[in-house]
């Protein structure tokens, strides 16, 4: 009886516990060589090698003895999960069965296949758009196919593995392609496209396409009843955001994780812009979220661009397209969850005076929120500068308690404030030591 019990305390404290809260450790990976900005593609392949395609170009790097580059190229940069780069990185050239390719055209977008390999498309008007698949093993191109228009990252489907391909800008003469493992062309899935995209996604089975150019304000869900039948508008969620990537948690198989927008093309409330939400595809809502962190949080201009996930699903890489001061790609790491859901039943928005206070180093907030939504916890020193990100999420409807440790700060009085909703309030606490 008393095994029974604490197995159901153990089970009632673990379902307390809210969804992991996710930690932006900043530029990845430290002291590299990697240039700054302008991320346009990122896949994380199964040994954990992080493959990232950079948009500014560099002139003779990487040249081997007897090589000689007249034009600058585009660079394939590929680092293993300790952060130090792989034997055959950066990537300048592509070598395939009957083609080298030297990198003079950019790079659009990368997405790991279902055998493990990179798929990586490039292209830039009126130059040759390509998709090629490269052996994430030896950085070698295996095939390639040319398309006729540029290019967004491609989707593919894990289970059909039908690979799809969309254009950047859309148009009624410009269709989402299908292609086979072998890059042989099946067929249409859709025959015209509209706005500007960058990424896209399709279901394990290939019967569903999560579609969004960023202009248009949400994500469109095309679905068809199987490989023989068209695909038809079903439906659109996430309104509000304005997408430029997409992928799926490589654990968490019916989160679709999607980016809410940039300064550029601004989300709408509950969105905001910098931060990747996973929308679960069987519950229908948003269920987690991470954001990446700004060079200037004044004058943000980096576009959420990539996001790929290590194959555990516990670490998440993220990538922007800004200028040269933002960085090239950021890590963010799963490390449990520092917020507790208590077994309280919220009446309304609160926000609780901390305890104890004051307090060193470290003190406890509590909250509750009546409804779900996005709930932001924030610390401010004395002059109004944030020192500290609590809570930046969605949560569901309850009361919560989150520890907020201040051992790098110095002592002095401090405001926290909840924002959920339309409900926003402020408190006071003071750090002695």
């Amino acid at each position: 009886m008393k095994k029974v019990t604490l197995i159901i305390a153990v089970l009632i404290m673990t379902a307390s516990l809210s969804l992991a809260q996710w930690v932006n450790q900043g530029a990845w990976p430290a002291n590299s060589p990697q240039p700054k900005g302008q991320n346009h593609a990122l896949a994380v392949d199964p040994e954990g090698k992080v493959w990232v395609g950079w948009w500014g170009p560099k002139t003779k790097f990487g040249v081997a003895p007897g090589d000689t580059l007249t034009k600058s190229v585009y660079l394939i940069f590929v680092f293993k999960p300790d952060g130090t780069q792989a034997s055959f990185s950066p990537i300048w050239r592509l070598d395939g069965p009957n083609f080298r390719d030297t990198l003079y055209t950019t790079n659009r977008g990368m997405r790991t296949n279902v055998d493990g390999n990179i798929l990586m498309v490039t292209g830039n008007t009126p130059t040759p758009n390509y998709m090629y698949m490269i052996d994430y093993k030896t950085g070698k191109a295996l095939k390639r196919v040319q398309l006729k228009w540029t290019p967004a990252a491609p989707a593919v489907a894990k289970t059909s593995k039908v690979i799809f391909v969309a254009p950047v800008v859309g148009s009624p003469t410009t269709p989402i392609e299908m292609y086979d493992q072998d890059f042989k062309f099946i067929g249409n899935a859709l025959d015209k496209t509209s706005s500007f995209s960058r990424s896209f996604e399709v279901s394990a089975d290939g019967n569903t396409i999560y579609w969004a150019g960023y202009t248009l304000g949400k994500v469109f869900i095309y679905t068809r009843a199987d490989e023989f039948s068209s695909f038809a508008l079903k439906d659109s969620i996430m309104a509000g955001v304005a997408a430029e990537s997409f992928t799926w948690h490589p654990v968490k198989k019916d989160q679709l994780w999607i980016s809410g927008g940039s300064n550029n093309d601004k989300p709408k409330p509950p969105f905001t812009m910098g931060t990747w939400y996973a929308y679960d595809v069987k519950q229908k809502k948003v269920v987690d979220s991470l954001k990446w962190k700004y060079a200037d949080a004044t004058k943000p201009d980096e576009r959420p661009r990539a996001l790929d996930f290590s194959p555990d699903g516990k670490i998440a890489y993220i990538g922007s397209f800004g200028t040269a001061t933002s960085d090239l790609v950021q890590k963010v790491v799963s490390g449990g969850s520092g917020i507790e859901k208590l077994d309280e039943i919220p009446v309304g928005y609160q926000l609780s005076q901390n305890y104890p206070n004051p307090f060193n180093p470290t003190t406890n907030i509590k909250f509750s929120i009546p409804k779900e939504g996005f709930v932001s916890l924030k610390v401010y020193n004395s002059i109004g500068q944030e020192v500290a990100t609590l809570v930046n999420e969605f949560k569901s409807a309850g009361s919560y308690q989150v520890d907020f440790e201040a051992t790098n700060l110095t002592s002095g009085v401090y405001v926290y404030t909840l924002s959920a909703g339309n409900y926003k309030m402020s408190k006071k606490m003071i750090l002695m030591k």
